[in-house]
């Protein structure tokens, strides 16, 4: 069976696919790796995230492959938090409070094991809160605003050889033949791309707002307060198998009355603008492998989606387990792609 693999096709620019074709160029660097995707960068549903590293370990069946995925994204977003290129790249290291009024000893042991700082919130830092809480976590983590992330990404890409096309796909035939790997990274559209049932919406709505003094973020029962580079994020909606994408007021609403009792001083924010998401919620997030036929020939095809909520903090992490599974399977079958 032979299989010509000396360009690879990248389905979809999200924050998934952006990943995973800069995680195969630099595994791979004589091989052409094309990203195809009808939305690039503000377009995306990853660009409307509020891009902070908060894992859960229940994404996927295999505790310890999340964990490699969590410590993969981890010491990515490190790495470049040391570096020159943090400001350019959007990710800051933030401090924040995650509180529950239901709860008085909760943990999420995954973000517990892994950020620089975690700790439980004393009794003095819940009095802070006009809210009356009953537990909390304080913890230092790193913050991916993908307004720069995104660009970022895609220049780094572009300028090391990569390609982009526009272009939405509907069916894995329209990849051109000479693509002998198709990596699958569409994120929602994979449900219609591969008749993958198990994929559904979990709608996402936000404010956001202009309030530079926040500089920590907040998460307290149902709403999040985020701070990017230039702005802040207000949310917390989860309307699982809702695909509209119209602004719900009373949704706005709600966000804008809780997250302006555990913060006042937001009252004084300016609203910049309303969000409305669609992120692509799966029970197990898909990456694998499969050989398949398509026209003449057989293709790799390799899936990488399903995040859910979880897209940019799983982001390097998947997209280095697909660079690894091309690496095995490449050595197996005798592929042609080329490594330095």
């Amino acid at each position: 069976m032979a299989l010509r693999n000396k360009e690879i096709a990248v389905i979809g620019a999200g924050v998934v696919g952006l990943s995973t074709a800069i995680s195969l160029q630099e595994e791979f660097p004589l091989a052409t790796i094309t990203v195809f995707a009808d939305k690039f960068n503000d377009e995306t549903l990853s660009s409307g995230a509020g891009g902070i590293f908060r894992p859960e370990i229940n994404v996927y069946h295999d505790e310890e492959r999340v964990k490699t995925w969590c410590k993969d994204s981890l010491s990515h977003f490190l790495d470049i938090l040391k570096s020159s290129e943090s400001s350019e790249a959007g990710i800051q290291l933030l401090s924040g409070y995650h509180l529950s009024s239901i709860f008085s000893d909760f943990k999420n042991d995954l973000v517990q094991e892994l950020v620089p700082q975690w700790r439980l919130a004393n009794a003095k830092e819940l009095q802070l809160f006009p809210l009356p809480f009953k537990g909390g976590q304080f913890y230092t983590t790193p913050v991916i605003d993908c307004k720069y992330y995104l660009p970022w990404m895609k220049s780094k890409f572009e300028r090391s050889g990569g390609k982009t096309v526009r272009q939405h796909i509907s069916n894995l035939e329209e990849i051109p033949d000479n693509y002998s790997i198709i990596v699958n990274c569409a994120g929602l559209g994979a449900k219609d791309l591969l008749q993958d049932g198990m994929l559904t919406p979990v709608r996402g709505q936000t404010i956001v707002v202009k309030a530079p003094w926040i500089k920590n973020f907040y998460y307290a029962d149902t709403v999040y307060i985020i701070p990017g580079k230039d702005y802040v994020t207000l949310g917390g909606i989860k309307d699982y198998g809702r695909w509209s994408m119209e602004i719900d007021l009373y949704q706005k609403q709600y966000i804008w009355d809780k997250c302006t009792q555990l913060l006042p001083s937001l009252k004084n924010a300016e609203i910049l603008y309303d969000w409305v998401g669609l992120r692509p919620f799966r029970p197990s997030v898909r990456v694998d492998t499969s050989f398949v036929k398509l026209g003449d020939n057989y293709r790799l095809i390799v899936n990488n989606y399903g995040h859910g909520s979880h897209g940019v903090a799983l982001s390097w992490g998947t997209a280095q387990d697909v660079k690894r599974m091309i690496r095995k399977i490449a050595m197996k079958e005798n592929f042609t792609v080329s490594k330095l």
